[in-house]
């Protein structure tokens, strides 16, 4: 079988708390194409909980930190979830996922979201000299 996305590694940015969310998020992006259809509802709603709680975290992260692509990058965050909760949606209605289907799909994005989104927030964290309290980010 060809790789799904040959440029899709485990990234590490030097940053724990989004080192570990990703590495969760591809643990569980790892499990997709080993479920049973009768087990999918139940990982892609692990899924769900765990990309809002990621993302919750990368967006305090921005705006505490004045990262100006804020509104884009949040942008593919909804983009995401959107596409969760419709799958949620179809799996409720009794329509019929290919969990391997998923799996390459979300494969794709996280590499082409890695890539493009969370390599420059993650350079900015990195050398960000102002962070708000977190009293001042809502």
């Amino acid at each position: 079988m060809p790789d799904i996305t040959p440029t899709l590694r485990l990234q590490h940015y030097d940053l724990p708390a989004m080192d570990k969310a990703h590495h969760l998020f591809t643990a569980l992006l790892g499990a997709l194409p080993l479920v049973s259809r009768t087990a999918l509802p139940c990982l892609l709603n692990n899924l769900v909980m765990n990309v809002r709680e990621h993302f919750d975290q990368e967006e305090r992260f921005m705006l505490a930190t004045q990262y100006a692509g804020y509104d884009a990058h949040r942008s593919q965050h909804q983009q995401l979830i959107s596409l969760l909760t419709h799958y949620q949606h179809q799996l409720e209605l009794g329509e019929d996922l290919d969990p391997l289907e998923l799996h390459m799909q979300l494969c794709s994005w996280q590499d082409e979201h890695q890539q493009s989104w969370d390599d420059p927030l993650a350079h900015h964290l990195r050398h960000a000299t102002c962070w708000k309290p977190a009293s001042e980010v809502a």
